[in-house]
């Protein structure tokens, strides 16, 4: 019961001893999480898992916007003893009042939301509804947010088809789901209770609701502890290269090459490893050390040779650093033959680039 009438809510106590897929909830509580501040781009968040609360919610469809409800909302935070998860339903839409009453006392408690998606589905779509009802609760726009969804995809978006929770759930953290309702049949199940008031239809939705909870606690722990990685450490050419992306972020370009060299001997096929030598040569240039990435460009022609791009890059070499015009003029022939026969639009900018350096030649 609230000021603003009732909803239904389902506390669950989880013993910390308790292993979801891999890990027990245990080591989740027992990390300080340092090195997430390499996803954040504002160097002022900080982040206190005590303090966070992991939300997600079910809703009445899923292009979101102003009719779209949502009618269960999970929320999940950690005790000295225990994960909870305390789950709250709408009935009916004369519930929603209480639920987002009930979601802002929670929200008042915590400092930051831990989310999967959050940021561009739950949490502007929460702070709609609460716009909508008129309520000036101010506990949703005023936190932190950790998006899981976009640090899984900095590491893991090369070695997956997929970066859905699903997805995530199956091959990084081995939780196997069973009688599981898929994402897209939630909202007309829900539609159905709505009609019926047969409770027994929203059984599965509660349970699919309390394991993407428990899996975004999961998945927040084998995010960090695959940032604790050293190079050395990594066995997936997709992390260490991630790790590489974030460093390079940091402007910590050194150990950016660590975690690029170790992903290079890791790739397992042969785009993936243009792709890392690539990045490796890209900040060589940066860091003023040419001759370490001409070397790798080579490379990059010697595994294919109609890779205009890399053909560019040394040309421009040869051309305005080692002053080799011949050199240039080679590559950008033989680069231009290669724009020529696949019809590429870089063809134009070669053929300019190649008159300058004749140009340049014929006056030397």
């Amino acid at each position: 019961k609230t000021p603003f009438g009732s909803c239904y809510v389902k506390e669950r106590h989880i013993p910390l001893y308790h292993h979801h897929g891999k890990w027990q909830l245990e080591k989740v509580l027992g990390t300080t999480y340092p090195n997430l501040q390499l996803f954040m781009s504002d160097e002022k968040t900080s982040f206190d898992l005590a303090k966070a609360l992991f939300l997600d919610t079910e809703t009445t469809g899923l292009a979101g916007g102003t009719g779209t409800y949502a009618f269960l909302v999970g929320l999940g935070f950690f005790t000295t003893t225990h994960f909870v998860v305390k789950q709250l339903l709408m009935r009916d839409f004369n519930e929603e009042l209480a639920l987002l009453y009930l979601l802002d006392q929670s929200l008042q408690e915590r400092e930051t939301i831990i989310s999967f998606n959050g940021k561009t589905f739950d949490v502007p779509l929460l702070q709609t509804r609460f716009t909508i009802s008129r309520l000036d609760f101010p506990g949703l726009s005023a936190k932190n947010q950790v998006d899981l969804l976009h640090m899984s995809r900095r590491l893991w978006r090369h070695r997956l088809v997929s970066c859905s929770l699903d997805s995530l759930e199956t091959h990084i953290l081995g939780v196997k789901r069973t009688y599981d309702i898929p994402g897209y049949e939630i909202p007309q199940r829900y539609f159905e209770f709505l009609q019926t008031g047969d409770g027994s239809l929203l059984v599965n939705i509660l349970e699919h609701n309390l394991i993407d909870i428990i899996s975004m606690a999961t998945l927040l722990y084998r995010i960090h502890s695959t940032t604790e990685l050293m190079p050395d450490e990594c066995d997936c050419p997709s992390e260490a290269e991630g790790l590489a992306n974030l460093y390079m972020k940091s402007k910590k370009h050194r150990l950016a090459l660590h975690y690029l060299e170790a992903a290079a001997q890791l790739a397992e096929d042969h785009p993936h490893y243009s792709r890392i030598l690539r990045q490796s040569a890209s900040l060589f240039k940066r860091l003023g050390e040419h001759e370490k990435a001409v070397q790798l460009w080579k490379r990059l022609l010697r595994l294919q040779h109609d890779d205009l791009a890399t053909a560019e890059e040394l040309a421009k070499y040869y051309e305005h650093k080692a002053k080799d015009l011949k050199a240039a003029e080679e590559i950008t022939q033989r680069a231009l033959a290669f724009a020529w026969q696949s019809r590429s639009p870089q063809a134009s900018a070669l053929e300019h680039r190649l008159k300058r350096i004749k140009g340049k030649l014929s006056t030397s």
